[in-house]
């Protein structure tokens, strides 16, 4: 195993959420800082259960007043207490990632899945085929109905003719308006790939294989696992045959408390040309969350696997060509994913007079070009965007030519971009038109999520 040391800074305010979110129920705010309320602390106040849950059956309920009334001190009966630039009153707060001492740090599942990001962007801009697979299987999820209706229209109630492999043929090219018989080809072996079924085998008989009607109903039915066949194609089958086994990060070394506080973000969209914060009717979209301050440091390890690109290893795992060279040389991968993302949000902050998102791409980019050997860039957390989460760049390029807009549907399939209010997909707007900008003194000031390794070389 060859490790790295590595130091991680935070360019900007990085949110690592526990799944949680903390109410009015849970804390109060008072004199600039939330508490978040032990509840054995304060019933070692004597303070009767009963009378406790009775007061908090109330929405109007307030800790604050609640314990200022009984003359008991917020911070004597409190867990913990961040610095907080408001009343968060109604609007929740995200828990932030801590350890049982509650200690702020990264988990490396979180560093991991970012550099796994960068990776499989890599394969995708490196692998010609791979890409053919990823557009196709996009294509057969986005129009999996249509393909379904076309198979029991061909099929008329017979279950054994739905499970037949000519038919899927049929059906595909009716569904996506496909002539070509090798393009048709092409197609029926993603979709029995994409569903892990063998197509060989299934034409032989095997019943086993056969692809039936409640596997295409579950072709791409949940958009958050609707990535995981292209993972399967590129990084691998299974878990012992996946890529990022060669990869191993440890969870970052834990900071104090006092590297967090509770950050105030909001939801910026396009209006009139303009990026602004967002506003409707019953309220501002305005979201609160703890994260460790921009300028935090901590630190990491990174190790390789070297068995796994063994010659041995190599035969039975693959791990070869663009697969070994990604994982040999993390940080050039890593930086030529932040390169695309810092350009294209360069660019949407100029096509939409975005000051606080021009500059600090602005900054980041020379920070970029500076980076020493081995140093790299990564958008960690929550609010980073659709982007930063996926291969979105290379999605839109595969679905968009002279001839066909098929990201468009793709959008209305996956309700990507959809108005939380109408439930409608605006496909002429901009995607995605809304960014999370964090704020600083009471006004915006960065996107989230940015940090920094540098291999410490000890």
């Amino acid at each position: 195993m060859e490790t790295k040391r590595y130091s991680v800074t935070c360019l900007s305010p990085v949110h690592i959420g526990t799944g949680m979110q903390l109410s009015k129920f849970d804390g109060a705010y008072s004199n600039g800082r939330w508490y978040v309320i032990d509840l054995d602390k304060v019933f070692a106040r004597g303070i009767n259960g009963d009378e406790l849950a009775q007061a908090m059956s109330s929405n109007a309920f307030s800790w604050a007043e609640w314990l200022r009334g009984r003359r008991i001190p917020v911070e004597e009966v409190a867990l913990y207490s961040l610095p907080c630039p408001q009343d968060p009153r109604e609007v929740y707060i995200r828990e932030g990632m801590k350890d049982v001492y509650l200690q702020p740090y990264i988990p490396g599942s979180t560093l991991k899945g970012a550099i796994r990001t960068a990776v499989l962007w890599y394969l995708l801009r490196h692998d010609q085929q791979a890409r053919q697979f990823v557009k196709r299987y996009l294509l057969l999820a986005t129009f999996a109905r249509d393909i379904r209706n076309s198979l029991r229209e061909i099929a008329r109630g017979n279950r054994d003719a739905e499970q037949d492999p000519n038919n899927h043929r049929r059906a595909i090219g009716r569904a996506l308006e496909i002539e070509s018989a090798d393009e048709l080809e092409a197609c029926l072996q993603v979709l029995y790939e994409a569903a892990g079924k063998d197509l060989r085998r299934a034409r032989q008989g095997d019943r086993r294989e056969r692809l039936g009607m409640r596997e295409l109903e579950r072709l791409g039915s949940n958009r958050e696992w609707v990535g995981l066949p292209v993972e399967r194609k590129l990084l691998g089958k299974d878990p012992n045959h996946d890529l990022m086994r060669a990869v191993q990060v440890m969870d970052s070394l834990p900071v104090g408390l006092e590297q967090m506080e509770v950050g105030l973000v909001w939801t910026y969209t396009l209006r009139n040309g303009q990026l602004v914060p967002k506003r409707e009717q019953d309220g501002e979209y305005k979201a609160f969350a703890e994260w460790l301050k921009a300028g935090t440091g901590l630190r990491t390890t990174i190790g390789i696997d070297e068995t796994l690109f063994s010659p041995q290893a190599k035969a039975v795992l693959g791990f070869s060509g663009a697969k070994e060279q990604a994982v040999r040389n993390l940080s050039g991968v890593c930086n030529q994913y932040a390169d695309t993302l810092i350009r294209r949000q360069m660019e949407f902050a100029a096509k939409y007079q975005t000051p606080v998102l021009r500059d600090f791409y602005a900054r980041l980019h020379e920070h970029r070009q500076a980076l020493k050997e081995d140093a790299f860039l990564l958008n960690l957390g929550w609010g980073g965007g659709w982007e930063a989460k996926t291969v979105g760049d290379i999605v839109q390029e595969l679905l968009r030519d002279e001839d066909y807009d098929d990201f468009t549907d793709l959008r209305e399939r996956y309700r990507l971009g959809e108005d939380p209010k109408t439930h409608r997909v605006d496909v002429n707007a901009p995607f995605p038109h809304t960014r999370l900008i964090g704020y600083r003194n009471g006004a915006p000031a960065y996107p989230l999520g940015w940090v920094l390794l540098e291999p410490t070389g000890n």
